[in-house]
């Protein structure tokens, strides 16, 4: 198996927990639960609807990112990673004002920030990905994304990077898409090629 270089993180979920609640949104917007949010919002014809649309999704994600948590093990891994100068970044669908103030109220210790406003195209489409390994000039099967959710999984894989599930209590159905399935970030090592870690 080809040692890592690099890491690339998915946020909500996997780095912090915003409690993001994506079924009281679906309430408030009346679609059906489990319905892609920014997808829906850009198969909208009518620009007020669109409007109401971001509007919610922005309240959401701004009160998420307010009371953010980080997820068990991830600050701990992801200081001693900065301090071995591994390659990191995140790419997240969250917008950018909410992914601010995610990171700086956790203290998130990663610079390369992409969001669904840096890109033309979401996850799981590969774009963020394949920027972040053009940026770096590593080969993007020596990098990994790791995510909690099948959009992670999917960009990982049309980028040619390794796809890692974060598992958490409720994803478990997505292990058959991923290439690893992590339950403590410290797990992370054993991929890495940096023997100084």
């Amino acid at each position: 198996m080809q040692r890592l270089n690099g890491i690339i993180f998915d946020l909500d979920g996997t780095l912090a927990d915003s409690q993001l609640n994506f079924t009281a949104i679906c309430d408030e917007l009346a679609i059906p639960h489990q319905t892609p949010l920014l997808e829906y919002q850009q198969s909208l014809s009518c620009p007020h609807a669109v409007a109401r649309v971001q509007s919610v999704i922005e309240k959401h994600e701004m009160a998420g990112a307010a009371c953010a948590t980080w997820i068990a093990d991830a600050e701990a891994v992801l200081n001693k990673l900065a301090a071995a100068k591994v390659p990191m970044a995140i790419v997240t669908r969250n917008m950018r004002k909410a992914t601010q103030l995610t990171v700086q109220k956790l203290k998130i210790p990663i610079e390369l920030i992409i969001t669904r406003e840096d890109c033309q195209a979401v996850k799981p489409h590969p774009e963020a990905l394949l920027s972040i390994a053009q940026q770096w000039q590593i080969p993007t099967q020596q990098l990994a994304y790791v995510g909690d959710y099948k959009f992670d999984l999917e960009a990982a894989q049309r980028a040619g990077m390794r796809a890692i599930l974060w598992r958490n209590h409720s994803n478990a159905h997505f292990i058959a898409q991923a290439d690893h399935a992590i339950e403590r970030f410290e797990e992370l090592f054993n991929y890495l090629d940096q023997a100084s870690i």
